[in-house]
């Protein structure tokens, strides 16, 4: 399988670097999409249609490719896989819930091919993003590859996912693969360090976080991290943090599942953090970002060269929206190592929010890793 990454500030550049990637006979089936501007969405949709190409869309505040950061514009990943090797799906959540979405996904994958991996992208912060992955696994199997991020920019949390000629604000898109005849391999890893004495959960609710150790989160928040963690913003209400330590909540076994922070109840000091957490759950805090965290992200493709995928034919990268705030320039150094593991096309963008496997367990959705996933044509 061969494949190409191309960029472009509008449609018509992107148009003109797809005619200039076929000039040598390439013949690509499926691109991935990640764009800026939501108004460029139907032009490019119809003119990759009117080339034969199957559409995986998702808007975003920051993508980027083999060739680097793109913050405006248009960036796509070309592939010539077989189309009987792929289905796309799009589910919008104005008609079923989030968790039937996924059950149909699920089910359709299995209908189509014996052992499925799912490729998929979400719109709509407001939904449970965990029932995304009870539904998937349902009908898919808990053993299942799921990778992706969820899409939208990082002020008002706003999305669009999109294919040939459709696209919604709320719903579920899904790329399925045969596992049979395409290699599905990867990972969500955040690299974090964990540090301090572990602390406990005693009220919570979905993503919300009530009191800790029995004291009101936010209090206790600011007594290990500090009252500067929060700038001299008087405002009340629901105020939107940036805070470069997410809560590391332990398992039972494996790794610690990451949680970063996004939203303070100035009214009753809760916290609201990036996916839901269960009450008497367990979690310690994480160190500053520092070179250790990206070596651990690319220290896992490498592991997983080695061991499992000696060659790839091409690469998507799904990074927490937070990383770039934590990490800053060296967020540019994370992407340029992982693409070298296997140096072939890559394509991605920063997310709300990631899916993935941190280790041999189930699927699940996190907040502050990278998901990658790299693709071979058996």
């Amino acid at each position: 399988m061969q494949a190409k990454s191309i960029k472009g500030k509008s449609t018509a550049a992107i148009k003109t670097a797809l005619i200039e990637s076929i000039a040598d006979g390439f013949k690509p089936t499926l691109a991935f999409v990640f764009l800026t501007e939501l108004e460029e969405i139907d032009a490019v949709t119809k003119m990759l249609d009117a080339a034969g190409i199957a559409v995986f869309g998702a808007s975003t505040s920051e993508k980027f490719t083999d060739q680097g950061l793109e913050p405006e514009g248009i960036v796509a990943l070309l592939l010539d896989m077989n189309p009987a090797n792929f289905k796309i799906v799009l589910k919008d959540f104005t008609s079923t819930t989030v968790y039937e979405s996924a059950c149909e996904v699920g089910a359709i994958g299995k209908k189509n091919f014996a052992h499925p991996a799912f490729i998929i992208s979400a719109a709509d912060i407001k939904i449970t993003a965990e029932d995304i992955i009870k539904g998937l696994l349902v009908n898919a199997g808990n053993n299942v590859t799921v990778a992706g991020g969820m899409a939208g920019e990082a002020v008002n949390f706003t999305g669009t996912v999109f294919t040939n000629n459709v696209k919604t604000n709320s719903g579920l898109l899904s790329l399925i693969l045969d596992e049979d005849k395409i290699d599905v391999k990867g990972m969500a890893v955040s690299g974090w360090k964990a540090v301090g004495t572990e602390k406990k959960i005693t009220k919570c609710e979905g993503s919300w976080i009530y009191t800790i150790d029995n004291e009101p989160a936010m209090n206790l928040i600011k007594k290990f991290l500090g009252k500067e963690i929060v700038s001299g913003n008087t405002s009340k209400g629901l105020i939107p943090l940036d805070i470069n330590f997410p809560i590391q909540i332990q398992r039972e076994s494996g790794k610690a599942m990451m949680r970063p922070f996004l939203l303070w109840n100035t009214e009753d000091q809760s916290i609201m953090v990036g996916g839901p957490v269960k009450e008497g759950s367990l979690f310690r805090f994480s160190l500053p970002p520092d070179l250790e965290v990206i070596d651990s992200v690319i220290e896992s493709s490498m592991a997983l060269k080695e061991n499992e995928l000696p060659d790839a034919d091409a690469m998507l990268i799904f990074s927490c929206i937070g990383r770039l705030s934590s990490l800053g320039p060296m967020s540019s150094s994370e992407l340029d190592g992982l693409t070298a593991t296997w140096n072939k096309p890559m394509a991605g963008f920063f997310s709300l929010g990631e899916f993935g496997k941190l280790d041999d367990s189930r699927p699940e959705f996190h907040g502050t890793t990278v998901s990658w996933v790299a693709l071979k044509e058996k």
